[in-house]
This record gives C-alpha cells, structure tokens and sequence, in this order.
C-alpha cells in the first residue's frame, strides 16, 4: 500500500468515528496489536489488513447497532473513490464484517482472524477497563446495579451495566481468540481484568453494606 492510498484511508476514517471508546485512538491501538500479530503469524495480505483496520469501526455513531455491517457497506462505496485494488475490497469487507464479539468463528481469512483478535485484545486488561466505562457511559447506562443489597451479577440482567458487559463480553473473550500471538497477549492481561473486577465488586457492595443501618438514624 502506498502512503498516499493510507492517508486517504486514515483521513476518511478520522472523519467518521464518532464514539469516544471507538476513537481514532482506539483503531491505532488496534493497529498496532494487528501488525505485531500479522508479524508473527504470517500469510497476510498487508493491503487487506491495513484498509480493514483502519475502517473497521466507521460504521459506529453511538446509537445504531450492527456497526461491523454498517462499516462493511461504508468500505465498499469508500475505497473505490480512493483507487483501492478493487479484486481486495471484498476481502476488506468481509473483515470488517465479522470483527464483532458475536461474528466469532464467521472468519473466513487470515486478514478477518487478525483484525478480530486485535479489537479483542484491545477490550482486555487495563485499556478494556477503561474502555469498558467509557462504552457504558457513552449510551448513559450505569456501571452496576444494586439488587437485594449487592451488585446484580446477572449477565442476562436487561440493564446494560458495565458489569453485565464484563460478565457477558469481555471475560469471555479470552478463549474466543484465533492466533497464538494474540492468546499470549491476552494470558498476559488477565490477572489484570480477574483483580480489578473482584476489587470493583469488593468496593461497591462494601459501601452498600454500610448503608443497610442508615434508618436507625432517621427520625420516625
């Protein structure tokens, strides 16, 4: 891929992310995660995988869901305007297509098993953490709700929590990854998320545990 092609491309995508947890930032991190992968594992068309990348999440505007499809159609009408290898631009498609925690197994290329595996990686550890508030913060849900005196742990609760989104997404997608490069990255994060979590817990159902006697303090 020639500079010129990449800049245009990163030009349209800073010109469409709209979701601060799925920023410009967040698809250099992904990026990044991406090469070192593609470094290690091999067989990979860089065109593909760059192009793919940095596009993967332009269908996000933090409301309408199905982003990696959105994403998809958004590619296909974008990258001819920029000379994109046209025979390539499927291949681009359809890994933008199938990112998504619930596309697992859908992969059908090295370049769709790589990109997958990098947002993955970027949902892990402390920057998943962070993103993870963020992401919850962005559509105005709470990140825990109280239920019988503690946190609801309830991963099917029908409120969106950052808890929920843990137990539901993230801690799950330690073994939803393809390559082993992204298998060690990812063994390497997780006593991170397990005692953060379990600390997070910790603090908020002790302060719920010291408000159980505040009525012996009110007036009747």
């Amino acid at each position: 891929m020639t500079k010129e092609l990449f800049d245009a491309i990163e030009a349209y995508m800073k010109a469409s992310v709209k979701e601060s947890a799925h920023d410009g930032e967040h698809v250099y991190r992904v990026l990044g995660y991406c090469l070192q992968i593609a470094e290690e594992e091999g067989d990979v068309d860089y065109d593909v995988l760059l192009a793919a990348t940095l596009l993967h999440d332009i269908g996000r505007n933090g409301k309408q869901g199905g982003h990696h499809v959105i994403g998809a159609e958004m590619a296909r009408e974008f990258l001819p305007t920029v000379g994109f290898p046209a025979h390539k631009i499927d291949a681009v498609c359809h890994a933008i297509a199938t990112h998504s925690n619930h596309c697992y197994g859908q992969q059908q290329t090295q370049e769709a098993k790589i990109l997958y595996d990098a947002d993955k990686l970027d949902s892990l550890g402390v920057m998943g953490i962070a993103r993870s508030m963020m992401g919850v913060g962005n559509y105005n849900h709470p990140m825990y709700v109280i239920k019988d005196g503690q946190i609801d742990m309830d991963e099917s609760s029908p409120t969106d929590t950052f808890i929920r989104y843990y137990q539901r997404t993230v801690r799950k997608n330690y073994d939803r990854l393809f390559t082993e490069t992204a298998q060690r990255l990812a063994a390497e994060q997780k006593a991170i998320d397990e005692a953060y979590f379990h600390a997070f817990c910790q603090v908020v159902n002790g302060h719920h545990r010291r408000l159980e006697n505040i009525s012996e303090l009110l007036d009747k």
